[in-house]
Order: structure tokens, then C-alpha cells, then sequence
């Protein structure tokens, strides 16, 4: 897997080779070369592969885990919040509940093909029970009720708080592979939320230490978070009815700005990869989807691989020999900066930047 421009070390790749040979994957006679069922076995990987991407990471999948996710999320502090008299946990679930409500009033809008005026009505609805949240905490910031299960509640904001960053981080990585826009607002959406989370989270934990106080004001909080994305809601709903389309606008940038440095970023694993061997395009092309492609924040097409290839030639990073292209010396000066940084831990090297290998491992 490591095999390239550096110096690493010899006795990992001897033994890893052996153990690829005795299991009959790899042979060796004045060379190594794979065997009828080491290719086998890399097809049944490759098949492996494009199973696991279909099933966790489709825009479907992103869609129904996140759902669920938020289902189970605002039943266990609907329960909690009741349990503790926590008006900051009951805000939160409400929060995420309308969450729900309004994914499903958008849902329903596309299949009538009235997107924006669903997304109307769910923003409508936002306000409505932000207002009545908002008007029971300030209430109770007079008289702030006693706190039960406090610990329990901690607990419940807390996995609150690391499922929501899980699924922010997995409808990023989502929307970007599959560039869906969508995707890319809900995730930005998401990660929202989080803050009104940590509102909840400082409630409690003034809860404990005998402020009380706190979790309505925490309440109150959350019910600004709930109005305010109502507002954006009704607002965005607005430019879309009046044939705008604002979210295109303002989310897109998460996409563009993973585009702008994919020629810099990409010239690493490609360069790799011509200094294992001269290669037409193509091969190189084919080699970078398996590996670079695959690990790329977002879904690469056919003409941004070409936007790397450009950047190499016109930074005469590699040049034609006969049918196949090769590195240059520069190409290869350019690589030495690039590449990882190696150190040494005792007796063994270890590799510093595992990103850039994932980057590449598959594609060989």
C-alpha cells in the first residue's frame, strides 16, 4: 500500500507481501504479480465498496437516518424534559420535533409540487410555537420550577449534543459526495441546533449549582433559535415563490470552495502515481478515482479530474513520452514538498499525513 517516492520500512512490506503470498493473492517469480484469485478478490472488495457507499452514504440514506436520529433524539428529552421538569429540555425537544414536522411538511410539498408554499406553512408554524415557548420560559424565570434527575439530563443533552455534531459531519460529507444542496442547508441547519443544545447544556448544568433560573432562560433560547430559522423559512419561501432560489446562492459555496483547491490537492495523489510508473491519462484518471476520489469532500466528476490533469501540465509537472505521460524533475521536486512528513518512533517510521494515503491507497 505504501510503496512510492519515500523511505519506508522494508521489513512491514516484506511481511505483509509474504502474508499476501501465502494466501495464493500474489506470486513471485522475478517479480510479484497478482494471481486469478487475488483479482477476485480485489473485485469482490471493489463490489464491497460500491454496496457500503450505496447503503450509508445516498442521499436516501443520509435523509432516513437523519429522521430516525431526530425521532429518537425528541422522544428521549420529551421523556427526560417531563421527568425533570427541565424547561430547557422540553424547549429542545420541541425544537427538534418541529425539525421533523417541518421535513415533513417540505416532503409532502414536493410530491404536490408546492415546495415553497409547504415551506411557507412550516415557517408559519415555527414562529407560532417558538412565540409559546419563549412566553412559558420568561414565565418561569420568575419562578423557576426545582429540577429533577438532574445528572440524567446532563446525559441526555450531552448525546443531544454528539449526535447532532455525528449527523451535521454526515450530511456535510453526504451533500458534498452526492452535491446536494439541499443536503449541504440541512447540515448547516443542524449544526444550528447544536448551539441552542449548548443553551440547554449551560441551564443544567446552573441547574445543579442551585441557579435555577438558568433553564428557563436556556428556554428562552432555544424558543429564539425555533423563531428564527421560522423567519429564514418564511423569508427563503418567499424568494423561491417570487423565482429566486436563494439557497442555491448561499450553499453553494461549501461546494465551490472544495472545487477551487482541487487542482492543488489533486496534483499530490496524481503525481504519485506517475512516479510509480509512466501512464497514459486515463490509467492515471482511473487510479485517482479509486483512491483520491473516493476520499474527496465532495463527488468528483469527470471534467474536475481533467482540471487537475491541466494543472499539471500547465505547471510542466509531467510530460508526454510517446503515448503515456511521465514526471518531471520539477513534477518530482513538487512531490517532495507535497508529500508526507516521516518520522521515527523508536524502530519504526511512521507516516504523519494519513489523509493524503487514504487518498491514494485504493487506487493502486
Amino acid at each position: 500500500m505504501y510503496l512510492g517516492y519515500w523511505q519506508i520500512n522494508s521489513k512491514l512490506i516484506e511481511v505483509n507481501l509474504s502474508c499476501l503470498a501465502d494466501e495464493g493473492l500474489i506470486k513471485y517469480s522475478d517479480k510479484y504479480e497478482i494471481t486469478e484469485k487475488g483479482l477476485e478478490a480485489l473485485g469482490k472488495k471493489e463490489k464491497d465498496i460500491e454496496r457500503y457507499y450505496l447503503r450509508h452514504l445516498s442521499k436516501q440514506a443520509c435523509a432516513a437516518y437523519s429522521l430516525w436520529g431526530n425521532v429518537g433524539l425528541s422522544a428521549l428529552e420529551f421523556i427526560i424534559g417531563f421527568l425533570s421538569g427541565s424547561i430547557g429540555l422540553i424547549a429542545d425537544a420541541i425544537h427538534t420535533a418541529v425539525d421533523i414536522i417541518a421535513s415533513a411538511i417540505t416532503w409532502i410539498g414536493i410530491k404536490i409540487n408546492r415546495e415553497a408554499q409547504a415551506a411557507l406553512v412550516g415557517g408559519i408554524i415555527l414562529c407560532g410555537i417558538g412565540v409559546f415557548i419563549a412566553f412559558t420560559s420568561i414565565t418561569k424565570i420568575s419562578q423557576p420550577d426545582q429540577i429533577h434527575f438532574q445528572i440524567i439530563a446532563l446525559i441526555t443533552i450531552v448525546i443531544n449534543i454528539a449526535v447532532n455534531a455525528f449527523f451535521s459531519f454526515y450530511k456535510f460529507y453526504v451533500g458534498g459526495r452526492t452535491r446536494s444542496i439541499s443536503l449541504v442547508a440541512d447540515a448547516y441547519h443542524t449544526k444550528t441546533d447544536i448551539w441552542s443544545s449548548v443553551a440547554v447544556l449551560v441551564g443544567l448544568l446552573g441547574a445543579t449549582m442551585g441557579l435555577l433560573v438558568l433553564d428557563a432562560v436556556a428556554g428562552a433560547v432555544v424558543s429564539f433559535f425555533i423563531i428564527l430559522g421560522g423567519y429564514e423559512l418564511i423569508r427563503e419561501s418567499n424568494k423561491v415563490m417570487r423565482g429566486e432560489d436563494p439557497k442555491l446562492e448561499k450553499f453553494s459555496k461549501f461546494l465551490e470552495s472544495h472545487l477551487r483547491v482541487l487542482p492543488e490537492r489533486g496534483a499530490f495523489v496524481s503525481l504519485w502515481f506517475f512516479n510509480l510508473k509512466d501512464m497514459t491519462k486515463q490509467e492515471n484518471f482511473e487510479r485517482m478515482k479509486k483512491g483520491f476520489g473516493r476520499r474527496y469532500p465532495i463527488g468528483l466528476k469527470d471534467e474536475d479530474y481533467e482540471s487537475i490533469y491541466v494543472h499539471l501540465e500547465k505547471n510542466c509537472l509531467i510530460e508526454s513520452s510517446q503515448d503515456c505521460f511521465k514526471i518531471t524533475e520539477k513534477g518530482r521536486e513538487e512531490l517532495k514538498i507535497l508529500a508526507p512528513i516521516i518520522i521515527n518512533v523508536g524502530a519504526q517510521r511512521r507516516f504523519m499525513d494519513l489523509k493524503k494515503i487514504n487518498w491514494f491507497a485504493e487506487g493502486l
